[in-house]
């Protein structure tokens, strides 16, 4: 059985269609920076960016889906070529369903 470079098994991987990442935490360190009127800024790794960007290559579609609701989120989605991106969202599984009915993949076992 061939490995990737985490030793994750690739036959695992190949149906993979679409990566749905949160934000807080997950693309950044969980830091949110305000500054005097209220405006939040965050801090995002490139590697992370570099991660979605071979990802894309390898067409596999990366989605975005956070409670929070951010300028920045929307402008770093799009800089990355981002297209399906869910904001404000509380109930993750209902983001979620957004995003696989627009990007037409289903969640298969």
């Amino acid at each position: 059985m061939r490995r990737g470079a985490a030793g994750f098994p690739l036959e695992s991987a190949r149906g993979v269609r679409l990566l749905v990442l949160d934000v807080d935490g997950v693309l950044t360190a969980g830091q949110i920076f305000m500054d005097d009127n209220g405006r939040e800024t965050k801090a995002f790794n490139v590697r992370d960016g570099h991660g979605i960007k071979l990802l894309q290559r390898a067409g596999i579609e990366v989605a975005i889906v956070t409670g929070r609701t951010s300028g920045v989120v929307a402008c770093r989605a799009r800089d990355l070529g981002i297209a399906h991106v869910v904001q404000g969202c509380l109930n993750k599984m209902e983001g979620l369903q957004t995003v696989l009915e627009a990007a037409e993949v289903s969640i298969e076992a």
